[in-house]
Protein backbone atom coordinates (compact mmCIF):
# COMPACT_ATOMS: atom_id res chain seq x y z
CA UNK A 1 0.00 0.00 0.00
CA UNK A 2 1.18 3.19 -1.10
CA UNK A 3 2.17 6.32 1.77
CA UNK A 4 0.46 9.46 1.11
CA UNK A 5 2.74 12.13 2.01
CA UNK A 6 0.80 15.45 3.49
CA UNK A 7 2.39 18.85 3.84
CA UNK A 8 2.27 19.91 7.23
CA UNK A 9 0.34 22.76 8.25
CA UNK A 10 -0.64 24.37 11.47
CA UNK A 11 -3.68 22.26 11.24
CA UNK A 12 -1.71 19.39 11.90
CA UNK A 13 -1.01 20.51 15.53
CA UNK A 14 -2.94 18.25 17.26
CA UNK A 15 -1.63 15.10 15.75
CA UNK A 16 1.57 15.94 16.25
CA UNK A 17 1.24 16.77 19.54
CA UNK A 18 0.29 13.09 19.90
CA UNK A 19 3.25 11.76 18.55
CA UNK A 20 5.88 14.13 19.00
CA UNK A 21 7.07 12.30 21.81
CA UNK A 22 8.58 9.56 19.81
CA UNK A 23 10.17 11.53 17.06
CA UNK A 24 12.23 14.34 19.39
CA UNK A 25 15.43 13.22 19.82
CA UNK A 26 16.85 16.69 21.11
CA UNK A 27 17.24 18.04 17.37
CA UNK A 28 16.14 21.69 17.85
CA UNK A 29 14.12 21.19 14.59
CA UNK A 30 11.92 18.76 16.26
CA UNK A 31 10.23 20.90 18.37
CA UNK A 32 6.54 21.51 17.70
CA UNK A 33 6.78 25.09 16.94
CA UNK A 34 9.51 24.18 14.06
CA UNK A 35 7.87 21.75 12.47
CA UNK A 36 5.22 23.64 12.12
CA UNK A 37 6.99 27.47 11.60
CA UNK A 38 10.08 25.87 9.09
CA UNK A 39 7.37 23.36 7.14
CA UNK A 40 7.98 25.29 4.08
CA UNK A 41 11.19 26.25 4.37
CA UNK A 42 12.11 22.78 5.29
CA UNK A 43 9.63 21.23 2.82
CA UNK A 44 8.07 19.05 5.59
CA UNK A 45 5.56 16.55 5.01
CA UNK A 46 3.54 13.82 7.38
CA UNK A 47 2.65 10.63 6.85
CA UNK A 48 0.67 7.91 9.22
CA UNK A 49 2.48 4.38 9.15
CA UNK A 50 1.47 1.78 11.65
CA UNK A 51 -0.71 4.16 13.82
CA UNK A 52 2.74 6.20 13.76
CA UNK A 53 3.96 9.48 12.59
CA UNK A 54 7.21 9.82 9.95
CA UNK A 55 8.47 13.05 8.84
CA UNK A 56 9.84 13.46 5.38
CA UNK A 57 11.89 16.86 5.54
CA UNK A 58 15.03 18.86 3.77
CA UNK A 59 16.07 20.94 6.96
CA UNK A 60 19.59 22.17 5.17
CA UNK A 61 19.89 23.62 1.38
CA UNK A 62 22.84 20.99 0.99
CA UNK A 63 20.52 17.56 2.67
CA UNK A 64 18.44 15.08 0.64
CA UNK A 65 15.15 15.07 1.29
CA UNK A 66 15.21 12.01 3.88
CA UNK A 67 12.64 10.14 6.66
CA UNK A 68 12.94 11.41 10.66
CA UNK A 69 11.24 7.65 11.99
CA UNK A 70 10.21 6.92 15.74
CA UNK A 71 12.98 4.91 16.37
CA UNK A 72 11.73 3.76 19.89
CA UNK A 73 8.43 2.48 18.37
CA UNK A 74 7.46 -1.21 18.85
CA UNK A 75 6.24 -1.07 15.30
CA UNK A 76 9.82 0.70 14.13
CA UNK A 77 10.42 -2.82 12.11
CA UNK A 78 7.11 -2.66 10.11
CA UNK A 79 7.31 1.25 9.57
CA UNK A 80 10.68 0.95 7.83
CA UNK A 81 10.20 -2.27 5.14
CA UNK A 82 6.98 0.07 4.05
CA UNK A 83 8.97 3.39 4.08
CA UNK A 84 11.57 1.47 1.69
CA UNK A 85 9.32 -0.30 -0.70
CA UNK A 86 7.84 3.15 -1.14
CA UNK A 87 11.22 4.92 -2.33
CA UNK A 88 11.87 1.83 -4.58
CA UNK A 89 8.63 2.61 -5.98
CA UNK A 90 10.07 5.82 -6.82
CA UNK A 91 13.32 4.58 -7.59
CA UNK A 92 15.28 6.16 -5.05
CA UNK A 93 17.33 4.84 -1.56
CA UNK A 94 16.12 4.77 1.43
CA UNK A 95 17.73 7.85 3.37
CA UNK A 96 16.92 8.51 6.65
CA UNK A 97 17.57 11.88 9.28
CA UNK A 98 18.62 11.78 13.41
CA UNK A 99 21.67 11.84 15.50
CA UNK A 100 24.18 10.03 14.22
CA UNK A 101 24.67 7.40 17.48
CA UNK A 102 21.45 6.43 18.20
CA UNK A 103 20.36 5.89 14.67
CA UNK A 104 23.19 4.00 13.41
CA UNK A 105 22.49 1.39 16.06
CA UNK A 106 19.31 1.52 15.63
CA UNK A 107 19.83 0.30 11.70
CA UNK A 108 22.12 -2.40 12.79
CA UNK A 109 20.24 -3.92 14.95
CA UNK A 110 17.10 -4.00 12.60
CA UNK A 111 19.13 -4.11 9.06
CA UNK A 112 21.96 -6.53 10.53
CA UNK A 113 23.38 -7.81 6.72
CA UNK A 114 22.35 -4.18 5.32
CA UNK A 115 25.19 -1.77 4.60
CA UNK A 116 24.78 1.89 4.61
CA UNK A 117 26.50 5.10 4.41
CA UNK A 118 26.13 7.94 6.43
CA UNK A 119 26.79 12.04 5.86
CA UNK A 120 26.75 14.92 7.84
CA UNK A 121 27.92 18.24 8.05
CA UNK A 122 29.18 20.05 11.33
CA UNK A 123 27.08 23.08 10.00
CA UNK A 124 24.00 21.04 11.19
CA UNK A 125 25.12 19.83 14.41
CA UNK A 126 23.40 21.66 17.23
CA UNK A 127 25.43 23.06 20.42
CA UNK A 128 24.66 21.90 24.18
CA UNK A 129 25.23 23.13 26.74
CA UNK A 130 24.80 22.67 30.84
CA UNK A 131 22.26 25.31 31.82
CA UNK A 132 24.10 25.17 35.33
CA UNK A 133 26.38 27.36 33.60
CA UNK A 134 24.24 29.79 32.34
CA UNK A 135 22.79 30.07 36.09
CA UNK A 136 26.09 30.66 37.42
CA UNK A 137 28.36 32.01 34.92
CA UNK A 138 31.63 30.30 37.18
CA UNK A 139 34.48 29.67 35.73
CA UNK A 140 37.16 31.34 33.75
CA UNK A 141 36.03 30.50 30.49
CA UNK A 142 32.99 32.54 31.11
CA UNK A 143 34.58 35.88 32.33
CA UNK A 144 33.87 37.63 29.41
CA UNK A 145 30.14 36.52 29.64
CA UNK A 146 29.83 37.21 33.43
CA UNK A 147 31.71 41.10 32.74
CA UNK A 148 29.14 41.46 30.13
CA UNK A 149 26.34 40.48 32.85
CA UNK A 150 27.48 42.61 35.60
CA UNK A 151 27.87 45.65 32.77
CA UNK A 152 24.17 45.63 32.24
CA UNK A 153 22.75 44.86 35.40
CA UNK A 154 24.90 47.48 36.59
CA UNK A 155 23.72 50.14 34.08
CA UNK A 156 20.05 48.93 33.88
CA UNK A 157 19.56 48.03 38.11
CA UNK A 158 15.72 48.11 37.33
CA UNK A 159 15.55 45.88 34.28
CA UNK A 160 13.13 42.83 34.89
CA UNK A 161 12.81 39.73 32.68
CA UNK A 162 8.77 39.43 32.37
CA UNK A 163 7.24 35.93 31.07
CA UNK A 164 6.50 36.11 27.70
CA UNK A 165 2.35 35.16 27.06
CA UNK A 166 -0.33 36.61 24.98
CA UNK A 167 -0.75 39.76 27.06
CA UNK A 168 2.63 40.65 26.62
CA UNK A 169 3.75 39.82 23.07
CA UNK A 170 2.43 42.92 21.38
CA UNK A 171 5.35 44.61 23.25
CA UNK A 172 7.81 41.94 21.60
CA UNK A 173 6.15 42.20 18.19
CA UNK A 174 7.14 46.14 18.84
CA UNK A 175 10.41 45.58 19.60
CA UNK A 176 10.59 42.76 16.40
CA UNK A 177 9.66 45.28 13.80
CA UNK A 178 12.23 47.45 15.12
CA UNK A 179 15.12 44.78 15.21
CA UNK A 180 14.02 44.01 11.54
CA UNK A 181 14.23 47.48 10.34
CA UNK A 182 17.78 48.20 11.65
CA UNK A 183 18.78 45.27 9.48
CA UNK A 184 18.21 47.22 6.55
CA UNK A 185 16.98 44.66 3.28
CA UNK A 186 15.64 40.93 4.38
CA UNK A 187 16.69 38.13 3.02
CA UNK A 188 14.70 35.22 2.52
CA UNK A 189 16.15 33.93 5.43
CA UNK A 190 15.14 36.82 7.48
CA UNK A 191 11.55 36.50 6.21
CA UNK A 192 10.94 33.12 6.73
CA UNK A 193 12.30 33.67 10.18
CA UNK A 194 10.05 36.58 10.81
CA UNK A 195 6.84 34.45 9.91
CA UNK A 196 8.03 31.61 12.09
CA UNK A 197 8.43 34.38 14.72
CA UNK A 198 4.54 35.91 13.99
CA UNK A 199 3.48 31.95 14.01
CA UNK A 200 4.53 31.14 16.92
CA UNK A 201 3.25 34.22 19.02
CA UNK A 202 -0.07 33.43 17.81
CA UNK A 203 -0.14 29.67 18.50
CA UNK A 204 1.65 30.61 21.45
CA UNK A 205 0.31 28.00 24.49
CA UNK A 206 -0.55 25.75 21.75
CA UNK A 207 3.31 25.12 20.67
CA UNK A 208 3.97 25.16 24.71
CA UNK A 209 6.91 27.96 24.62
CA UNK A 210 8.20 29.24 27.34
CA UNK A 211 10.25 32.64 27.33
CA UNK A 212 10.47 36.04 28.34
CA UNK A 213 10.94 39.82 27.56
CA UNK A 214 14.04 42.04 29.15
CA UNK A 215 12.65 45.02 29.65
CA UNK A 216 13.53 48.46 32.20
CA UNK A 217 10.30 50.76 32.06
CA UNK A 218 8.96 51.36 28.70
CA UNK A 219 12.22 50.51 27.43
CA UNK A 220 12.39 46.79 25.79
CA UNK A 221 15.97 45.62 25.63
CA UNK A 222 15.19 42.14 23.74
CA UNK A 223 13.26 39.13 24.11
CA UNK A 224 13.58 35.18 24.00
CA UNK A 225 11.92 31.82 23.84
CA UNK A 226 12.19 28.10 23.04
CA UNK A 227 10.62 24.41 23.99
CA UNK A 228 11.25 21.21 25.03
CA UNK A 229 12.85 19.50 22.86
CA UNK A 230 13.52 15.76 24.30
CA UNK A 231 13.34 14.35 28.28
CA UNK A 232 15.52 17.02 29.60
CA UNK A 233 16.62 18.79 26.95
CA UNK A 234 15.44 22.76 25.83
CA UNK A 235 16.44 24.44 22.57
CA UNK A 236 16.72 28.07 22.51
CA UNK A 237 14.71 28.48 19.44
CA UNK A 238 15.11 32.50 19.05
CA UNK A 239 16.98 35.02 21.04
CA UNK A 240 16.59 38.97 19.74
CA UNK A 241 18.67 41.77 21.78
CA UNK A 242 18.92 45.29 20.78
CA UNK A 243 22.80 45.56 19.92
CA UNK A 244 23.29 48.79 21.35
CA UNK A 245 22.54 47.67 24.66
CA UNK A 246 26.08 46.22 26.05
CA UNK A 247 25.68 42.58 27.78
CA UNK A 248 21.64 41.86 26.84
CA UNK A 249 22.61 39.25 25.02
CA UNK A 250 24.39 37.39 28.01
CA UNK A 251 21.50 39.00 30.23
CA UNK A 252 18.67 37.69 28.23
CA UNK A 253 20.53 33.93 28.05
CA UNK A 254 21.20 33.89 32.03
CA UNK A 255 17.50 34.98 32.40
CA UNK A 256 15.52 32.41 30.38
CA UNK A 257 17.62 29.65 31.84
CA UNK A 258 16.99 31.23 35.38
CA UNK A 259 13.13 30.67 34.24
CA UNK A 260 12.82 27.17 32.64
CA UNK A 261 11.40 24.45 34.85
CA UNK A 262 14.25 22.33 36.82
CA UNK A 263 13.71 19.17 34.80
CA UNK A 264 15.30 20.55 31.64
CA UNK A 265 19.22 20.18 32.63
CA UNK A 266 20.62 20.61 28.94
CA UNK A 267 20.20 23.66 26.87
CA UNK A 268 20.42 23.46 22.75
CA UNK A 269 21.40 26.65 21.25
CA UNK A 270 20.60 25.27 17.96
CA UNK A 271 23.01 25.07 14.47
CA UNK A 272 25.46 27.65 13.21
CA UNK A 273 24.53 26.73 9.91
CA UNK A 274 28.50 26.89 9.00
CA UNK A 275 28.21 30.89 9.38
CA UNK A 276 31.51 32.21 11.14
CA UNK A 277 30.31 34.83 13.46
CA UNK A 278 27.26 32.28 14.50
CA UNK A 279 29.79 29.47 15.18
CA UNK A 280 32.26 31.67 17.21
CA UNK A 281 29.26 32.91 19.45
CA UNK A 282 27.77 29.75 20.14
CA UNK A 283 31.68 28.33 21.10
CA UNK A 284 32.36 31.32 23.55
CA UNK A 285 29.72 29.72 26.10
CA UNK A 286 31.39 26.70 25.36
CA UNK A 287 28.99 23.55 24.45
CA UNK A 288 29.36 20.89 26.59
CA UNK A 289 28.50 18.57 23.41
CA UNK A 290 26.30 18.54 19.84
CA UNK A 291 23.45 17.02 18.34
CA UNK A 292 25.20 15.43 15.58
CA UNK A 293 22.62 14.99 12.94
CA UNK A 294 23.58 12.43 10.11
CA UNK A 295 21.47 11.71 6.88
CA UNK A 296 21.84 7.62 6.20
CA UNK A 297 21.75 6.23 2.99
CA UNK A 298 20.35 1.98 2.97
CA UNK A 299 22.10 0.52 0.40
CA UNK A 300 20.58 -2.47 -1.60
CA UNK A 301 21.36 -5.50 -0.08
CA UNK A 302 24.60 -6.22 0.38
CA UNK A 303 26.24 -3.84 -2.45
CA UNK A 304 29.16 -2.02 -1.65
CA UNK A 305 28.29 1.94 -0.04
CA UNK A 306 28.72 4.19 -2.73
CA UNK A 307 27.90 7.56 -2.00
CA UNK A 308 26.91 8.92 -5.53
CA UNK A 309 24.35 6.31 -6.57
Amino acid sequence: MSIELKPVTIDTLPLLKEHIGSLQDGDCNLALVSIIGRSAEYKIQYAEVEDEIVLNWQPYPECPAAYVVPWNSPKIANILPQLECQCKNCKEPLLLFGRFTEMTEHVQRLFRYRNFITVSSNSWWDYLYAKERFLTLEGRQLNGKRNFNKRFNKAYPNAEFIPLNPSTIPMARTFLEKWYESRGDMDEGLIAERDAINLAFEHWDDFELIGGILKEGDSVFGFTYGSGVYEDIFAVHIEKADRNIVGAYPALAVALAKMLPEKYEVLNREEDLGVPGLRKAKEDWFPCGVVRKTVLKLQKDNSIPDIKS
